[in-house]
């Protein structure tokens, strides 16, 4: 039986592969291993997963500088994985789990239904309204790609002052709440390094701990996106969920990279408004899909008390 194998890098979605049976890989950051992890956590040739002839999955760790564990403990030779087996690589997350036949195809034809309403988006970005309606189908279609529950999108006034142009499913005040705090450092790092960050209780939950306003808010899975232009940060869009066992994936991040590859250009067409305007509308966006705008747009740091600085073009 097959299995599929789970890789949890910090901040980024899950990369996930399929691996046939029998099985003897080695798993490391040098290019030349069968499964390459880039992260600095990981050594150049960390560990051998290995599956014999009865489809017993092991794991041994090949004098890695950090070392690899199962169930919480650092390993010495040859460990077996249970059939559903979390092990770590430095601080690199991985899920083996045998593939089932009926499962999978349960999977995949989810996996095709997102795909075709992430095709819905698209278009309705590429040849849909304009202006402040653009950037709430924008927010919407992230949320609802996503399978996320709320969320908001960020972007900069002609001061260079982050403002909150559109909420899904929440208020303003909701970000000012000590529950938000955690969130709010998400949002700072995907800024400040112009990359997305995904977050997700079963992965992160270390991270997540720490977080204590995160788990207080019972959020289980988040992901900020940077709206890039040029190499700059224009704005940045917000979702979470409250659902156990959420982690955002792969395909997850293919299906969102579509839908903001667009969006460099629809926050440009924006930054044009703003010097046209002193102040742009807040749109608040109900779970139905009803919009409308709530007057001026709210700034981020008088809201928040912090303040975001976008990574260097």
């Amino acid at each position: 039986m097959n299995a599929r194998l789970s890789i949890h890098v910090p901040d980024e979605a899950v990369h996930e592969r399929e691996l046939a049976t029998p099985a003897d890989l080695i798993i490391g950051r040098d290019p030349r291993c069968d499964l390459v992890v880039s992260h600095h956590s990981i050594s150049r040739r960390h560990l051998r997963l290995s599956c014999d002839l009865d489809g017993q999955w092991s794991v041994e760790d090949l004098g890695s500088k950090n070392g690899t564990r199962v169930d919480g403990r650092m390993i010495a030779g040859m460990q077996p994985l249970s059939s559903a087996g979390w092990f770590a690589a430095g601080d690199v997350y991985l899920r083996l789990e045998r593939i089932d036949s009926t499962a999978e195809g349960a999977r995949r034809s989810e996996a095709d239904r997102r795909r075709s309403s992430s095709m819905i988006w698209n278009n309705r970005l590429l040849h849909g309204s304009q202006g402040q309606r653009l950037i709430g189908e924008l927010l919407q279609g992230v949320v609802e790609t996503a399978d996320a529950e709320r969320g908001f999108l960020l972007s900069r006034d002609h001061e260079g002052e982050w403002r909150v142009r559109a909420c899904f499913a929440m208020q303003p005040e909701q970000m000012a709440a000590h529950a938000f705090s955690g969130s709010r450092g998400a949002i700072e790092r995907a800024i400040a390094a112009g990359r997305p960050v995904y977050l997700s209780d079963q992965r992160d939950r270390a991270w997540l701990q720490q977080q204590q306003s995160v788990m207080d808010a019972g959020i289980r899975a988040l992901l900020a996106i940077p709206l890039l232009q040029d190499g700059r940060a224009l704005g940045v869009v917000y979702a979470d969920t409250r659902e156990a066992e959420r982690p955002y994936t792969d395909l997850d991040a293919q299906l969102l990279d579509a839908l903001v590859e667009h969006a460099g250009h629809v926050m440009t067409a924006l930054e044009l408004e703003a010097n046209l305007a002193e102040v742009s509308a807040l749109l608040q966006i109900e779970s139905s899909g009803q919009s409308a705008e709530l007057g001026p747009a709210p700034s981020w740091s008088r809201l928040t008390g912090s303040h975001l600085r976008a990574v260097a073009s």
